[in-house]
């Protein structure tokens, strides 16, 4: 399963060619994470409420083609796989281009560890691995 948020860029999301900054999708990235997480019936505040968080420990973004400033995109967000105390998220991003259609612009990934908030390595909560069991891609393993 897959969950999507769509949105538009804002102005100041891009250069000065009006193309969207490249750091900026981890950043679209991030918001699929929360908004799966939401949709899933959990959120990042619940995790810092428990002492956890789930800080990046490797990122990759395959830039296809830009977007712009206003153009109607939406961020796919699944996960590929979960461990003990980590996760990795993927990520499409595309543009609409028609009711129907949607061109690909950028896909992705990031593996999160869970920690404490003195850092140290700590389980999942059972609450989010159930929510990303249920968004787990069919392909994993």
């Amino acid at each position: 399963m897959m969950n999507r948020y769509e949105f538009r860029p804002l102005f100041g999301d891009t250069d000065a060619m009006n193309v969207v900054y490249y750091g900026n999708y981890l950043r679209y990235f991030e918001r699929g994470r929360a908004e799966l997480m939401r949709a899933g019936g959990g959120a990042y505040a619940d995790l810092a409420a428990q002492g956890l968080h789930l800080p990046v420990t490797e990122a990759h973004v395959r830039y296809q083609s830009p977007a712009r400033y206003d153009d109607p995109l939406v961020v796919s967000t699944k996960v590929a796989w979960v461990k003990r105390a980590s996760l990795r998220f993927d990520y499409l991003i595309t543009r609409k281009t028609s009711a129907a259609g949607e061109e690909t612009l950028v896909s992705g990934y990031t593996v999160h560890g869970c920690v404490s908030t003195e850092g140290k390595i700590s389980p999942l909560p059972n609450w989010l691995v159930d929510v990303a069991r249920a968004y787990v891609s069919e392909s994993a393993g």
